[in-house]
């Protein structure tokens, strides 16, 4: 007679097996899906969502969740965490009606050819009906969730467990402070650093081609995985052995197609480092989107936007686009890389402005689940707060609030992890100097398997058996904080700045 442990392993199996089925057909639809095809793939996600939440929270789900609670005591250390996780998904889902859930998958891919036709047509309109259901549907799902401090709290729970309004807002604060703080210092020497070299004609297939070589180089398996182009960059995976990354390229700005590249490449190398044993289990996945969110800004940043990384990487780009590169050097091209100002778009920000373009999301989303603004409310609101807290003013809604895909799939919650994710890759990034004093020159040298392997390690291997902090005390030894980014940033200012 199977165990316990034994039914809800199988239990995983249908659950993880159907949610990769369901990936399969979320990536095409970014991807290869003609546009026709939208109302019939609602449908078939609809049901699969459906299909899914019926295998986590039925009786047999729901009952084995306890029965394995009396075998922990023959259970190894990572299968009582495995389980755990288990039990934390089940009763989250359970309190989420089938209905609510079908409707989530169906609104959400409307919604995503919609904010296609809207962004491309730059006109928010087409977009709101979608958006306004999509927040009528989170609203009642964070209310379903239970009693929190904020509403908001548990659409957060979702990518980020443990993390809350109240713990997010200091730290936002700082950060802001922080910002400002080190933009007046680079104010006086704006003029010094010159990144027009990023904006000459780069013929698309060869940026493809360098672009995938780099990630290749940096350890992305291409044996398990594969790049496509979409309108969005994104990764996906149906298993640690399927992992897929998007990128989109433009000819007149070489940041897009490389950077995007490697920043997914680093949420793909960590779905390729989960260990074997939690494949196909509730635990096979990263511990949150802040700690995924740290591996692939961990590459894109503090990796391939270093000086040392364009001290090795510089010849090749040369020998890539001659004519484009031939007036640099690698030193100008790092400057020209990591030039700090303040611009329209969060995926092609730099690393010290980006954080105030989560802020205004994790700000709008936190009003708009709380029902003090409205969707009609967000073109203007979000033109405001890009004029007060960067200064700039989008000329339109493509270049404004159209410009991210995130709402369109029901992501409300999902923005605050990419700067937990810049603040986590800043103190991994100093645990990692301390455990490797040479890495700086491992680096210089194209030396990147050690790196790797030290996020697999301490990182990847445990996939979703440890929550965020756990994590960060056993890494770093420190609880969160926003001190090692700023730091670091500031260094980096000043060593593209001279100041």
């Amino acid at each position: 007679m199977a165990t316990a442990f034994q039914r809800m392993q199988e239990i995983m199996h249908t659950v993880t097996d159907l949610g990769a089925a369901s990936a399969v057909l979320g990536w095409d639809q970014e991807t290869y899906m003609p546009d026709g095809a939208v109302a019939g793939r609602a449908e078939q996600l609809a049901t699969l969502s459906s299909l899914i939440h019926r295998f986590s929270t039925n009786d047999a789900a729901r009952a084995v969740a306890t029965e394995v609670l009396a075998e922990s005591e023959i259970l190894t250390d990572e299968q009582r965490r495995i389980a755990a996780v288990y039990a934390y998904d089940v009763q989250r889902a359970t309190k989420l009606p089938a209905d609510l859930v079908e409707e989530s998958a169906r609104v959400a891919s409307y919604a995503q050819d919609a904010w296609k036709r809207a962004r491309e047509a730059s006109d928010f309109s087409i977009f709101q009906p979608l958006l306004e259901k999509t927040v009528d549907l989170k609203r009642r799902e964070a209310e379903l969730l239970g009693d929190a401090e904020h509403p908001y709290d548990n659409l957060i729970e979702t990518y980020e467990p443990g993390m809350t309004v109240a713990l997010l807002t200091p730290v936002f604060d700082q950060l802001r402070e922080g910002t400002k703080n080190i933009l007046a210092k680079i104010d006086p020497h704006q003029a010094s650093v010159s990144d027009d070299v990023l904006y000459r004609s780069y013929p698309s297939d060869q940026q493809l081609a360098f672009a995938k070589e780099v990630v290749r180089t940096l350890g992305f398996d291409f044996n398990t995985g594969r790049v496509d182009l979409s309108a969005h960059p994104f990764c996906t995976n149906f298993g640690a052995t399927d992992v897929r990354l998007t990128t989109r390229i433009r000819e007149n700005d070489l940041r897009s197609c490389l950077f995007g590249l490697v920043h997914e490449a680093g949420h793909g190398m960590y779905e390729q480092g989960i260990g074997p044993s939690l494949w196909r289990t509730f635990a096979g996945q990263g511990a949150s989107m802040g700690i995924h969110e740290s591996q692939s800004l961990f590459w894109e940043n503090v990796i391939a936007r270093s000086e040392e990384f364009w001290s090795w990487c510089f010849p090749k780009l040369r020998d890539a686009f001659p004519h484009q590169v031939g007036d640099q050097t690698a030193t100008s091209f790092f400057k020209a890389i990591n030039s700090m100002k303040p611009s329209l778009n969060r995926v092609e920000s730099d690393e010290l402005t980006y954080n105030l373009h989560i802020i205004l999301r994790f700000e709008l989303e936190r009003d708009l689940i709380a029902g003090t603004i409205e969707v009609r409310d967000v073109p203007e609101l979000w033109n405001q707060k890009m004029r007060d807290s960067l200064g700039v003013i989008p000329p339109n809604d493509r270049e404004g609030c159209l410009q991210d895909v995130h709402w369109s799939f029901g992501g409300i919650g999902y923005f605050p992890s990419y700067t937990l994710g810049k603040l986590y890759a800043a103190m991994e990034w100093n645990a990692m100097q301390a455990e490797m004093p040479d890495v700086r020159d491992r680096i210089a040298n194209g030396e990147f398997d050690s790196i790797r392997t030290w996020l697999r390690d301490r990182i990847h291997a445990y996939g979703r058996t440890e929550r965020p902090h756990e994590i960060l005390h056993r890494v770093c030894g420190r609880t969160l904080t926003a001190t090692d980014f700023l730091d670091y940033v500031g260094a980096k200012a000043a060593r593209v700045y001279g100041f």
